[in-house]
């Protein structure tokens, strides 16, 4: 149905596609390369 794929599309961007998506605000960085230099600094 219409909204089972509006909540396929949905789940696809917040899950996968926004956590490799290079982000401007992060330095030109996706969220995970971001994460991993984070956890990097802490250790």
């Amino acid at each position: 149905t219409r909204e089972e794929a509006k909540a396929d599309i949905i789940k696809y961007i917040e899950l996968f596609y926004n956590h490799r998506r290079i982000q401007k605000g992060l330095g030109f960085k996706t969220p995970n390369q971001m994460a991993e230099d984070f956890y990097k600094l802490a250790a």
